[in-house]
């Protein structure tokens, strides 16, 4: 059930990354290499060119995957949604790096002040968190997003998020990638990778949450407080708001039907590509 489950979500979301020009491949793989040590790999990964941001590239791991299939307790209906989620949070990725890459190239501008596509990306993460950051709902929203990613509650100051970010991604700025993901989630009435984990988030963990009832109950809540946020933010951050219409309007593109097949599953060599976000085993 549960792999049929996982193969029936990668043929639904194919034909649109085919459309999008992102690749797709499978990996069997049970670890890989990350900053010179052998780690479990995560769920899925968005793999890029470092520097131009180029061949981009989603990595499904097959066994992560189905790992969920226990820890959801043979939910079929909340397994499939997991998936969904999860291969959604990457496409809102992949097609974040293609917009950036498109309008890098596109403006003499930005080509000007920023040696790269990639540097010029940066850039614009971080002045999405300097928007955010201006008044005090914005850094509460911005900080709620952060503790529901990184699943720490301790990061209630923008400095500690500025610190989490530069020692878990070696720079400033990164949780904009994932907010970016999570509005966009949220934008489109689905849920996000983190509500859609359910009650797989109770299993193995010992997160101190006092009384305010299961580590589903708490993410939930935080999740819904980041929904009522959504529009505020936009309106905060013109750069936010310009990101996540130029996602929508390419994702909305890619939803012309169109035919592709499914790649055969192999293993990728941990160096074929400079992974740069979704490394965290969520």
């Amino acid at each position: 059930m549960s792999k049929a489950i996982l193969l029936e979500e990668i043929a639904r979301i194919q034909p649109s990354l085919s459309n999008l020009g992102i690749g797709f491949t499978i990996s069997h793989s049970k670890s890989e290499w990350r900053n010179g040590k052998l780690k479990k790999p995560p769920y899925l990964s968005c793999r890029y060119n470092v520097g131009d941001l180029g061949h981009v590239n989603i990595v499904a791991f097959y066994y992560p995957l189905l790992a969920d299939w226990l820890l959801m307790e043979k939910d079929a209906d909340g397994f499939r949604r997991r998936i969904r989620s999860a291969m959604r949070e990457e496409m809102i990725h992949a097609v974040q790096i293609l917009t950036v890459k498109n309008k890098y190239e596109q403006s003499l501008w930005a080509q000007c002040r920023h040696r790269t596509a990639q540097a010029f990306y940066e850039h614009l993460l971080g002045k999405i968190i300097d928007e955010l950051t201006t008044t005090a709902e914005g850094r509460w929203a911005v900080l709620t997003a952060a503790q529901l990613y990184y699943e720490d509650w301790t990061i209630t100051s923008v400095e500690k998020l500025r610190e989490t970010d530069r020692k878990l991604h070696g720079r400033d700025g990164y949780l904009a990638t994932e907010l970016i993901r999570q509005l966009a989630q949220i934008r489109s009435g689905e849920l996000t990778s983190e509500e859609a984990k359910g009650n797989a988030w109770d299993r193995h963990r010992t997160f101190n949450i006092g009384n305010l009832g299961t580590t589903q109950d708490l993410l939930s809540s935080m999740a819904k407080t980041l929904r009522e946020a959504a529009p505020q933010l936009v309106q905060l951050s013109p750069t936010l708001a310009e990101a996540l219409s130029e996602i929508e309007r390419a994702i909305a593109k890619s939803l012309i039907e169109n035919s592709a097949p499914i790649i055969k599953s192999f293993d990728i060599s941990a160096d074929s590509y400079a992974c740069t976000c979704c490394t965290l085993n969520k």
